[in-house]
């Protein structure tokens, strides 16, 4: 009786920790991004002292716009901006609490929630560059209720699936988890900017706009450079998800060719609903190509059952650094095409004023989604460069592997300052700091990703490897 008393004990103890473990994760995640929400609302930050009189005056007649189709995706960006807010705070107020207190604690933060959105507003109007009117204040708060809805509806289920995740120990089962992490920020990639229509005459005006291209190619740049640097790029957003997808024991390379063929299907499918993106049937040839090349990769580190890495030997120290190496040309080609520098110090000097633009700044003067592109493909672009140093990192010695690692951050962080730098003297580029930024986050995500599945990997293969044989009657 005792014994069961104290593990009922030790479980309440345990699970209150988890609780607490899980508010302070949602916190640090709320902080941060509170910090973007305000910030993104204020770039380019060009401060306009008014007087605070005739800032309440312009604010009590900020009007409510009509929504064509141009503006709904602006609309469906601010409310999406404050979902991830309030489901943070949320949960990070109120999870392990009791059902009256997580809801009073709901109400609360969408309250505060539509307060900090009309400040924001009010706030613009010391910012002429952006645009003040009741819509924003709408989506915003609509998108706060979202988001406190969303916590009450799945959130513990979010946070028990996140636990799982840490706990998992088998390679295959994180591969899967990331895999389908990575499927829906695919897919929510996809069907941004959002300007979402079930209009027939509307599908009627994409198609005759030249957005739905039924003929393979054809809607590529006519230049072969960037044609090909779209082909590439398309074909790269499917390889990491076949790559992981591979993991899994049972699954040979056609299942998952045929799964990521579906999952492309289904995307185009979805866009052709979205009016400002283009519906293609090349996709289903660059997912092929993407969910081949992944595929073969992950067969190559995965076989056997429950994942276990073939019995091959070990790529030695030095080719796996020239791997990583040959990755650096593949980003010049990319990102200083066509390579036509200018020198001449009027240029230049004018050029480098990048170094002044606050972060961000360049993606506000375009759309929302031009903006989630260039974050997408920078990401994109570098991420094997991370994935590539971490390899090599990981086939090292013990002893040389923390000195390795610190030169490969260090790398990490100077291979995408020397391409921005560069690409100041080619007068087709935008040389940015946020983009320094997004390239070097790109190649931190791409290694520690990959270190995390190597490690346990290897693991994985060492217990295997000791496990005594099985015994047959």
């Amino acid at each position: 009786m005792d014994s069961a008393v104290s593990g009922e004990r030790n479980s309440r103890q345990g699970q209150r920790r988890m609780f607490a473990q899980q508010r302070g994760l949602l916190f640090w995640l709320g902080l941060p991004y509170l910090s973007f929400v305000i910030y993104g609302s204020l770039v380019p930050l060009d401060y306009h002292a008014i007087p605070w009189e005739v800032a309440l005056l312009r604010f009590s007649q900020i009007p409510f716009l009509d929504l064509g189709i141009d503006s709904r995706a602006d609309w469906v960006a601010n409310c999406l901006l404050f979902i991830p807010l309030t489901f943070f705070w949320t949960g990070s107020l109120s999870r392990g609490r009791g059902t009256a207190w997580a809801a009073a604690l709901g109400v609360l933060i969408f309250l505060v929630a539509a307060v900090l959105s009309v400040g924001i507003e009010f706030t613009q109007e010391f910012f002429p560059q952006r645009t003040v009117s009741q819509n924003d204040i709408a989506a915003e708060t609509l998108g706060g209720l979202i988001g406190v809805v969303c916590w009450w509806g799945f959130g513990a289920g979010l946070m028990t699936w996140h636990e799982g995740w840490k706990r998992e120990r088998e390679p295959a089962g994180l591969a899967e988890r990331t895999a389908w992490v990575y499927l829906a920020v695919v897919l929510a990639y996809g069907i941004l900017p959002l300007d979402l229509t079930i209009s027939a005459v509307e599908i009627y005006h994409k198609w005759h706009q030249g957005k739905v291209v039924l003929i393979p190619f054809s809607g590529y740049p006519a230049d072969p450079a960037h044609a090909l640097y779209q082909i590439i790029t398309d074909i790269l957003l499917w390889a990491p998800l076949a790559w992981l997808w591979r993991a899994r024991s049972g699954r040979d390379s056609f299942r998952v060719w045929r799964m990521i063929l579906l999952a492309a299907v289904s995307l185009g499918f979805m866009q052709l609903f979205v009016y400002s993106r283009v519906t293609d049937v090349t996709v289903l040839f660059t997912s092929s190509l993407g969910a081949a090349l992944g595929a073969w990769l992950g067969g190559h580190h995965f076989g056997g059952s429950h994942a276990q890495p073939r019995r091959r030997g070990a790529a030695p120290a030095w080719l796996r650094l020239l791997a990583a190496l040959a990755w650096v040309p593949v980003l010049l080609l990319v990102f200083w095409y066509p390579f036509d520098f200018r020198t001449d110090s009027g240029f230049v000097q004018e050029r480098m004023s990048f170094l002044q633009r606050v972060p961000f700044e360049a993606y506000y003067f375009g759309t929302e989604f031009r903006a989630a592109t260039e974050v997408f493909h920078k990401l994109l672009f570098f991420a094997p460069q991370g994935a590539l140093l971490a390899w090599w990192v990981g086939g090292l010695s013990w002893r040389w592997r923390s000195y390795a690692a610190l030169a490969t951050m260090f790398a990490l962080a100077v291979i995408p300052m020397g391409i921005e730098y560069g690409q100041v003297f080619l007068p087709e580029k935008i040389a940015d700091t946020t983009d320094w930024l997004l390239e070097t986050m790109g190649g931190m995500l791409g290694y520690f990703l990959f270190r995390t599945i190597y490690k346990r990997l290897v693991v994985h293969r060492q217990a295997v490897h000791r496990r005594p044989p099985e015994s047959h009657a």
